[in-house]
């Protein structure tokens, strides 16, 4: 383990460790690295190992393609909120369990573990996923109301991330498809021909591309890559659109509004 205090603002730089007095809580990361060596995003790991809440194994592995890695959940819900995450985030890179925060309150020393931290720049949230029951419970809505203060110290936001949120559909639906194409391998031929077809116009249907076996399957791979983007909000039909910007409703996860006009990850 290594205690560090922020998180870089982009990630693959390194983390700082920065010691402030102000602060009232500290945070404990683990990485792949050793412990002398600089911290970084993409060398975080899991700071426990996975356990089951009903006590009778993992609940699931997700395979993570793009960034080679295996993500281990713990409850269904993480499950289906780690395969949103991998298909609609576009986030810099996001970790599960990503450290310990530890507090002390009314004389009490308490230790918090977050389910997700996902990372878009300079903006990282820190995300709990809960039964709506739970989210709802005043003693969890007030425990939840100081550790979001307290890791607003640490520059960080945090969210609670409900499962009704989650498994909203026709969202997981989609996500649930169009995962199924993330070990596709594009050519840098079809990916050439697919950004000129782009180059016309912003915006085709899904339709456009079935003239070949593969090429709807190398449009749903971009997809994923976040080069392309579908209404994650309308059933993923051959009448789907796909666009070279974001379209329908922007539900969370997605990138912040000002990172979205800064550097939308159009075709080039």
């Amino acid at each position: 383990m290594k205690e560090v205090q922020l998180l870089s603002p982009i990630p693959g730089q390194q983390l700082q460790q920065l010691i402030e007095g102000t602060r009232r809580s500290k945070l404990t990361f683990a990485t792949s690295e050793d412990c002398s060596a600089p911290i970084r995003l993409d060398r975080l790991r899991r700071v426990r190992e996975p356990v089951s809440r009903s006590k009778s194994g993992v609940q699931g592995k997700v395979a993570d393609v793009l960034r080679r890695r295996s993500r281990h959940a713990e409850s269904q819900n993480e499950l289906k909120a780690f395969q949103i995450l991998m298909a609609t985030a576009r986030s810099d890179g996001w970790q599960e369990q990503p450290f310990f925060l530890e507090y002390h309150h009314e004389g009490t020393k308490h230790r918090y573990t977050p389910d997700v931290l996902v990372a878009w720049g300079e903006h990282q949230e820190i995300v709990e996923i809960k039964e709506d029951a739970e989210a709802d419970l005043p003693e969890n809505q007030t425990r939840f109301a100081l550790i979001r203060e307290l890791l607003a110290e640490h520059g960080l936001c945090f969210r609670v991330w409900k499962k009704s949120e989650i498994c909203a559909e026709p969202r997981l639906g989609n996500v649930a498809r169009v995962l199924r194409y993330r070990s596709v391998q594009v050519s840098a031929a079809e990916n050439e021909r697919i950004r000129r077809m782009f180059s016309l116009t912003p915006e085709l249907q899904l339709r456009t591309f079935c003239e070949t076996p593969m090429a709807v399957q190398n449009v749903l791979r971009l997809v994923l890559a976040g080069r392309l983007h579908i209404d994650w909000w309308e059933p993923v039909g051959l009448d789907s659109r796909i666009s070279t910007l974001p379209i329908g409703r922007q539900v969370w996860p997605f990138p912040p509004a000002e990172l979205q006009e800064a550097g939308c990850r159009c075709m080039h």
